[in-house]
C-alpha cells in the first residue's frame, strides 16, 4: 500500500510536454516519462518505513511503549 502511494505521488516529477504535439496526440502527452526509475525509487523510498512498520506491528512495540506510560 505504501508503495503504490509513494509510485503514485512519483509520476508527475520529471516529465516533460512536447510543445508541438502530433496531430491525434494529447497536449499533456508526455515525451519520456522515466517510468522504470520511478518504479524502482518508488521501491527503494518505502522499503524502510514499511519494514519499520512491520517490526513494530510484529513484536508489539507499540503496545509495551504504551503499557509503560
Amino acid at each position: 500500500m505504501m508503495w503504490l502511494i509513494v509510485f503514485f505521488m512519483s509520476l508527475p516529477f520529471g516529465v516533460k510536454v512536447v510543445e508541438n504535439p502530433e496531430e491525434g496526440n494529447a497536449n499533456s502527452a508526455p515525451i519520456k516519462t522515466n517510468i522504470k526509475l520511478k518504479f524502482i525509487l518508488s521501491f527503494l523510498i518505502s522499503f524502510l518505513p514499511s519494514t519499520c512498520i512491520f517490526w513494530i506491528v510484529e513484536y508489539g512495540l507499540l503496545e509495551n511503549f504504551i503499557k509503560n506510560i
